[in-house]
This record gives structure tokens, sequence and C-alpha cells, in this order.
């Protein structure tokens, strides 16, 4: 723990964590002592002023808080003017708010006691506003310069006063008591803080940073802001306007019940926010290692979150019925299901943060909106049939959901090269399955429904049926067909790229079956019997090669001789068809930098920095003079591309010769069949292989015992891979299994 508390990350994380904590407990204990001075009805009515009030000052801040935090840590000497500027466009906006509001709250929350008769409570709501949106501001200046400590005594200090000031006679005996508590401390507190900030913290981290320090453009900030902004209103916007929404459908005293519970739950989830503001600050500063603190920043929140859900969930009632019996009968299941909700929220929580570092904010705001109109359309109907625990269900069903798909989508392939151990190898293979079989099962439906044109295309049988599909990995769609039995193969391209896959292995076929020097060879090579078109997409019919999958053979051999006898049928046409080549500079272009330049294309901007640029020194280092081979290669040479004869001795065809080149190197043949037959027999990702066959050369025996030629052929497998497909992203599951940690092998070797 003393370690971790040193990580400027979860320092950082913990202080804001701790803020939260105490700020919760001191509003339980606000609320307990309110619950006992004032009414059911003066504590819904105080609430949703509170509601009103957090509700506006949303929409007044800007959401500026965030552009504090992610663009302090690196504004060096521009600190002081961007907390100024973002100060006053905050202030001004919270006046014109207030005001607007007011105005028309007869119409919009018209059981809101404002613009009625009390001027004094309308001029001080406006005043409030104002300062609570200072107050905001300040936690993430505060944040941003990375004093959360600050964070915490400023807030632990709003939480005693405010406490205080329900003991204060005339605040105790007003009907707005509980908004007065919890607004009239906020001044002093923001003055005092104001003057630290300005005298002390602002210059020290000016100096502390200045190394760090960028340039801080206003377009910069005003498109990071206008997005985010859109998040803020969206998100933040809906948590507090939920007081409200069930204050006018269902009453003040449904709206005391919930409010009270939504207090409780909604400190759990300051828990996860608390750790993303940290995740903000530090990711914005190190862009290459999101990936790392993301999956730190979600494990430490879950360790927190877990007791604390577990406990709130048993407690419920307990918790409840410090505030009377009749909220513990009418808030106990709801506060059970909000408390769940954290857990899913924090996923929520961190992919947030996720997307403001990388500084995709479209993409935020869709799925923010998403989400949230989800919640509030099911909110709105199963208030209204079932009540609060309606509001409860329809709250943690729709934070679940999109948890299991932010998860799924983005944030699961992030932390792949972070998890560890059998259980992570196994969540892995068991989400690349269900990809796979889903990918499938798409192809299978698509290929019956475009069967009959298929058929009529290329004059097959009627009677002919598709019997069974094929997994793959580029844009091309397999299935066998036939009638009582399989006749033949049945190959569509779903896309350009893959009808040029299509054609290119038919045209290497045609060309290796004509070629004398591979005479008596070519009987291991597939038969093309038709070619077409359906769409304008490709449709090539193959000779089924009968035999057993080289996947299945490999793997239940208990020796190598299938691996043997492939790598004999694959030399022989190397022998036939090369000639000895010296690698010089245009080779070097050829088969490293022209590559390697593909793969720095494909790569996300968050891959490790100088990681290309390393494996390109490191491949033009071990290549460069070397005599190779150059034949006719089959390119993509796997198990998976083999059939055995029913013995499994003898090889009966190798099939899928899409990525075939005349003058390939005969080497990566080789190499690249040796490890995926190593892959398949040891149940491993190749990423993995070669990371420890780069690490530990000796352990390559067999043919894999050269770093250079393994990493050229790991080179050649993933620009194959990724230029057969988009099913295959920079930030994906595959990727991060495959190509990162490859590339942060190579990283700490130049």
């Amino acid at each position: 723990m003393t370690e971790q508390v040193r990580q400027p990350l979860l320092r950082n994380g913990y202080a804001l964590v701790l803020n939260s904590g105490t700020t919760a407990l001191l509003g339980m204990g606000f609320w307990v002592l309110a619950a006992r001075r004032f009414t059911v009805e003066e504590i819904g009515v105080g609430s949703a002023l509170v509601a009103a009030l957090a509700l506006l000052s949303t929409i007044a801040q800007l959401n500026l808080a965030n552009v504090l935090v992610r663009f302090l840590p690196t504004a060096g000497r521009n600190t002081a003017r961007v907390i100024a500027g973002c100060s006053l466009a905050s202030g001004s906006a919270a006046v014109v708010v207030g005001v607007v509001f007011l105005t028309g709250a007869r119409w919009w929350a018209p059981t809101l006691p404002l613009n009625t008769h009390d001027l004094r409570l309308d001029v001080w709501f406006v005043v409030a506003l104002v300062l609570w949106c200072l107050f905001v501001l300040q936690d993430g200046a505060l944040s941003g310069l990375r004093q959360s400590d600050w964070v915490l005594g400023k807030n632990t200090a709003h939480g005693v006063l405010k406490l205080c000031a329900l003991l204060v006679p005339v605040i105790a005996l007003s009907s707005y008591g509980v908004f007065l508590a919890w607004t009239i401390p906020v001044a002093a507190i923001l003055v005092a803080v104001g003057l630290v900030m300005v005298r002390r913290l602002v210059p020290a981290h000016v100096a502390r940073t200045a190394s760090l320090a960028q340039p801080v453009a206003p377009r910069q900030i005003v498109r990071f802001a206008s997005f985010d902004y859109v998040v803020a209103l969206v998100g933040t916007g809906l948590t507090s306007a939920l007081p409200l929404v069930v204050l006018e459908t269902s009453g003040a005293a449904t709206a005391a019940y919930f409010t009270l519970a939504w207090s409780i739950s909604y400190s759990l989830y300051l828990v996860s926010r608390s750790m993303a503001t940290s995740l903000l600050v530090e990711g914005a500063g190190d862009v290459s290692r999101l990936g790392e603190y993301s999956y730190r920043a979600l494990v430490h929140t879950s360790a927190i979150l877990a007791p604390l859900v577990a406990a709130t969930v048993l407690l419920a009632p307990v918790l409840m019925r410090m505030f009377g019996e009749e909220y513990a009968a009418e808030g106990s299941t709801v506060l059970r299901l909000l408390a769940l909700s954290a857990l899913p929220s924090a996923v929520v929580v961190v992919y947030s943060a996720v997307e403001r570092v990388r500084k995709r904010m479209l993409r935020l705001v869709v799925v923010t909106v998403s989400i949230n109109a989800t919640a509030l359309a099911l909110i709105w109907v199963l208030l209204r049939t079932h009540g609060l625990p309606g509001l409860g269900v329809a709250w943690l069903g729709t934070q679940t959901v999109a948890a299991a798909l932010l998860l799924a989508t983005t944030l699961g392939p992030m932390w792949v090269p972070h998890l560890q151990g059998r259980m992570a190898s196994w969540l892995v293979r068991v989400a690349s399955d269900a990809r796979s079989d889903a990918h499938r099962r798409a192809q299978g439906r698509l290929l019956e429904r475009h069967y009959p044109e298929l058929a009529a295309t290329l004059g097959l049988d009627p009677a002919w049926q598709v019997q069974r599909v094929f997994p793959t990995v580029g844009d091309v769609a397999v299935a066998e067909v036939g009638g009582a039995v399989s006749k033949a193969i049945l190959k569509l391209a779903l896309t350009d790229r893959g009808s040029d896959a299509l054609l290119a292995s038919c045209r290497a076929v045609d060309a290796l079956s004509s070629d004398p020097r591979v005479d008596g060879w070519a009987g291991l090579l597939p038969r093309t019997l038709a070619i077409g078109r359906d769409s304008g997409r490709l449709v090539v019919l193959e000779r089924r090669v009968v035999g057993r999958d080289g996947r299945d053979v490999i793997a239940q051999a208990p020796d190598d001789i299938p691996v043997s006898t492939v790598l004999g049928d694959i030399s022989s046409l190397h022998r036939r068809t090369g000639r000895t080549a010296v690698m010089d500079a245009p080779l070097l272009g050829s088969w490293v930098d022209e590559p390697v330049a593909l793969l720095e294309t494909w790569l996300d901007p968050t891959a490790p920095p100088g990681a290309t640029g390393g494996l390109r020194t490191l491949l033009r280092h071990g290549w460069q003079g070397r005599t190779v081979t150059l034949s006719w290669t089959h390119g993509d040479l796997a198990p998976g591309n083999v059939v055995f004869s029913g013995e499994g001795r003898r090889t009966a065809g190798i099939i899928d010769w899409e990525r075939a080149r005349a003058d390939g190197m005969s080497e990566l043949d080789r190499t690249h069949f040796l490890l995926t037959a190593r892959m398949l027999r040891e149940d491993r990702e190749l990423g993995s292989l070669v990371c420890e066959l780069v690490r530990r050369p000796e352990l390559g025996a067999g043919g894999l015992g050269d770093p250079a030629l393994v990493l050229l052929a790991w080179l050649d497998h993933v620009v194959g891979i990724v230029s057969k497909s988009d099913r295959f992203p920079p930030n994906g599951f595959w990727a991060a299994r495959n190509v990162h940690p490859v590339l942060r092998q190579v990283g700490s070797m130049t």
C-alpha cells in the first residue's frame, strides 16, 4: 500500500476517494439531523432546491472543471490565466442561467418556492448558484494542480459547516433551512482556499511543471469543452435532475424518500468519479500508459466499492431508518438497487475518462446520450408503474448493459495486455471465441440467403445446399456445399478486399499449376471449378480436398511427423522454384521498411512511442547482408491451411494461396508454420510466443532460435492480418494480445 500511495495516479485517486467518503459521511449526518428538525415535505422541497442548484450549476459551469483537470497539468505559465478565464466564464453563465430559471420557474418547476413571494430567497438562489459553480471549479483546479489533499480539506470543511448551520436558530426555524444550511458556508470556504491557490499552490505548480508545459490554444480548449459540456449536461444533468423528476411525478414525500436513498448511493458513485479524475490528470500527462492507468484505476475502484456496495445492500433498512421509519419502509429497496448500480457505473465513468484523455469527444457524447436517454425513458415508465423500485431497476439495468458493451468494445481490448494468469487467458479466449462464432453465424446466414443466386451464377446442382460454414480471418465467407455428401468449397467475397484476395489466390494457383518446375508437386494445390460474380462480389468454387483439418492432426499428434511432413513438402516447392539473393537495400525496403510503414499506418496513436522505429532498426540490422532464398511461397502457411490424409501422416492439400508470391522468402514460410504449429500445441497467443522467443532465443529449438527471423515472420503475419479485414482494429483484443506486447518487447531492446 505504501508503494501504491507513492504513485501519483493512486495517491491523488485515494485522496479524492477519501474526500468523497468524508463528504458522504458528513452528508449523511446532515440529512439525518435535517430529518429530525424538518418535516418530510420541507425535506422534499429543500432537497429539490439543492437538486435544482446542482442541475443549474451543471449548465452554468460549462463543464470547465474538466477543462481545468485536463489542461492544467501541462499549462505551465498559463495556469493562472486558464483558471481565471474559466472562473469568469462560469460565474457569468451562472448569473444568466439563474435569472432565466427564476423567470420561468412557474412553468418548469411549479413545485419549487421560487419567483413567488420571497424576493430574498430568489436573490440568494442566484448568488448561491454563482458561488456553487466557482466552488466546483475550484475542485477541478485543485485536482489539475495535483493538490487533491486540498479538495479533501475544503469539502470536509463544507460538510462540517453545513452541519453546524442546521443548529443556527435562524436557519433551523426557516422553511428553507435545508437549502440555506447547504449554501451559506460555501462563500467563506471559496475565498479562503482561493487565497491559498493564488499565493502558493499556483506558483508552485508552475515551477514544478515547467519542463512539461505545452501551449494552451483557446481553440483546443473550446473544442474539448464544447463536447464535454454536452456529456456533462446529459450525464451529470440527469443525475442532478432525478430528485426533480421524482418530485414532479410522485410528489414531495416520495421525492424525500428518493433523495435520501440517492444521497447514500451517490456517495458510492463518487468513489469511481474520484479515481477517474486522477486518471484524467495522469493520463493527460502520459497517453501511452492510458491502458495501464485505466485498468489500475478500475481495479482499485472495484476493490473499494465492492465491500461498500455489499454493506449498503445488506444494511439498507438500517441506513434508511436513521432518517425515520417511513424512510426505511419506502426507500430501502431503491437504495439497494441504486447501490448495486455503482459497480457497473464505475466502468462507464472510467470509459469517460479514457475518451477525454484521447480527446475522442464526439464518441463520448454519443455514448453518454445513448445511455442516459435510455435510462430516462425507462425511469419515466417504470417510476409511474412500479414506483421507486421501478426507478432503481431502470437505473441498474441501463448501467449494467452499458458497462458490458463498453468492456467488450473499448476497455477490454485496452486492458488485455495487463491481465495475467489463467483466468485472464480464459476470459480472452471466451471473448474471442464468442466473436468468431458470431462472425461465422452471420456469414452462414448471408450465404444461405444468397445461395440460390450463387448457385445459379456458378451453375451448381439445384439439389446442393450449404452444409457447413468455416471460420475465416479475412473478408471472405467459406462453406462446404453439396448434396448427400460435401462436393465443393464455396467462397464468397464480402468486400472489395475479399474479392482481391480470392482473385490473388486463383491467379497464384493457376500460375503454379502451369509452372513446369512444380510438375508432380501441383497435386497439393486446390483446383478451381468455377468463378463468377454476384452483385459485384467475386464467387469461387473449389474442389474440396478430402482429408483431416491440419489443426486437429497437429494438435493431437504424439510426435512431430505431421509438422516435418508439411515442412518437407513446402521445402520441395522452395527448392524447385528458388534462387539465392543477398538482402540489399531494395530487398530490405520490400521486406522491412514497407511492412513497418503499413504497421505504422494501422496502429492506434496510443501505441508505445518509437516502437515501430525500434522494430525497423532491429530488423534492418539483423537482415542486412544475409543470404536468403527467394521462391514461390504460400505466404500464410499454418495448420489451418493444410489438409492431411486420413492417417495424418501425408499432406493431402495446401489451401488458401491469396498471399502467395513468386519471389517470397522461403525462410518466412517455414518459420510462420513453425510458429503457428507451436501456438496450437502450447495453446497460446502469437504475441506471447514471439516475445518469449525474442527475449530468450535458446527456447527456439527446431528453427525458431533466430530472433530476427521470428520477428520478420511475425511482422509479415500481422501485416497480412490487418490487410485482410477491418475486423482487427489496433485497439482490439487481437492487437492487444499479439501486436502491442511485441512492440513493447522490441522497444525495451532498442
